[in-house]
């Protein structure tokens, strides 16, 4: 294989057949046409794929807030004594994913739901009166949908057998025309040779 010349971003890259271009907002960046190295892998924490993982799992991944919260931390973390060892490691720069998802799950507390605001699944007296008729309109507009179906695929499969009949026509008119244009010529140049157009006339040794 050569080495073909790079493939700038174009519409499309030569010789590749699209009906549609892709634009992405980063440079360079054209993952449905061509591969790409220019984007660095990353593993969950944004550690880049080359390093080793015996390596890149010995590091510490702690949250940064900044200085200007600490305050309110602190004071979240006196207010509410079982918070206070992980507001601590927040300031202190400690705190890791597992810390994070320890204490989510510690004081997560479930969804208050306002039960007044759901509609409740009930039907009054003169809603389930009109059942039958109900269920009568649904038939109706059923039926409806199945006849028009019916209806449009006669009119459409008409269409398609006609339209190809009549293009099957020409195409047979087409060809008896050239057929008979042949022999048409054929005839001409054997039966006129007087009017034979740059023909090579013959010397005699042939």
């Amino acid at each position: 294989l050569h080495h073909s010349v790079p493939r700038h971003h174009t519409a499309s890259n030569p010789g590749w057949p699209v009906l549609y271009h892709v634009g992405y907002d980063k440079p360079g960046w054209n993952p449905d046409m061509e591969l790409e190295y220019d984007v660095m892998p990353r593993d969950e924490f944004g550690v880049p794929a080359h390093i080793p993982p015996e390596i890149s799992t010995t590091i510490r991944h702690t949250y940064y807030i900044p200085p200007q919260y600490y305050p309110f931390l602190k004071k979240l973390g006196d207010d509410t004594p079982e918070l206070k060892p992980y507001m601590d490691k927040l300031i202190n720069g400690e705190m890791t994913f597992d810390d994070y998802e320890e204490m989510f799950y510690a004081f997560a507390k479930p969804l208050k739901i306002h039960r007044p605001l759901i509609a409740m699944p009930y039907r009054t007296d003169a809603e389930i009166a009109k059942t039958d008729e109900i269920m009568w309109e649904g038939a109706w507009l059923s039926f409806r949908q199945r006849v028009l179906g019916d209806y449009l695929a006669r009119h459409y499969f008409r269409d398609f057998i006609a339209g190809a009949g009549i293009g099957l026509f020409l195409a047979w008119l087409f060809i008896q025309g050239h057929r008979q244009y042949r022999i048409d010529m054929k005839l001409f140049y054997l039966e006129a040779p007087e009017h034979k157009i740059n023909w090579v006339k013959p010397r005699g040794d042939l």
